[in-house]
């Protein structure tokens, strides 16, 4: 059994052991070490190689988003989730190369279930925002080249973190189908991966 080697970057020491507990009722999954920000998250980053990071937004000193966009920078195979208690950085830490984004007031089985959904190559992102939340994010709504319903009902379905055969059975697609319009959207909103589409889509205000 391989073992999920996690890294738990929070500056409140109760939430940190919060996630440990409840990670590590996995057999395959340990916390490998714990850093209260993000200065010292990048240390230990280097020296524990994690298969996974998980990171609140809002710490002291050097917050998630940058910790987010440094850590990728050093280290781009790292893998990035966030677990806080706000909304509003929904956008910045995807575009800083978060790969899902989550609240603290999920249950343990959706947290064990991002952590594996991670590791697939999956972007998990649980988020409930107000309408006029997304008012500051939506001003580039409609830029760039239109957005088919197909193409808009594809990209809800990659924010909840689902695989590409799991969209085409959804959707009553094939999954060459399925890769043809991710591809077409990735080609529209100009980025590279399924974390940068669902975070332009929320740009736009498609999601």
């Amino acid at each position: 059994m391989d073992l999920i080697r996690i890294l738990l970057v929070d500056d409140h020491q109760v939430v940190r052991e919060g996630v440990r507990r409840m990670l590590e009722i996995e057999p395959d999954m340990r916390v490998v070490g714990e850093a209260a920000g993000g200065e010292e998250g990048l240390t230990m980053l280097e020296t524990l190689e994690p298969d996974i990071v998980i990171t609140d937004v809002k710490m002291p000193g050097m917050d998630g988003v940058e910790f987010t966009r440094r850590a990728k920078a050093l280290f781009p195979d790292c893998n990035v989730l966030m677990l806080t208690l706000y909304d509003e950085f929904l956008s910045t830490a995807l575009e800083a190369g978060a790969v899902g984004y989550l609240r603290k007031d999920l249950q343990r089985e959706e947290l064990v279930g991002a952590v594996r959904s991670v590791l697939e190559g999956r972007s998990p992102v649980h988020v409930t925002l107000e309408r006029d939340q997304l008012t500051h994010i939506t001003s580039g709504a409609q830029r760039g080249p239109q957005i088919s319903e197909r193409e808009q009902a594809v990209l809800r379905l990659l924010a909840s973190g689902v695989t590409t055969r799991e969209v085409g059975l959804q959707l009553d697609y094939s999954e060459s189908t399925v890769k043809r319009t991710i591809r077409g959207v990735f080609e529209k909103m100009g980025v590279r991966n399924r974390s940068e589409a669902v975070a332009e889509a929320i740009k736009r205000g498609l999601i």
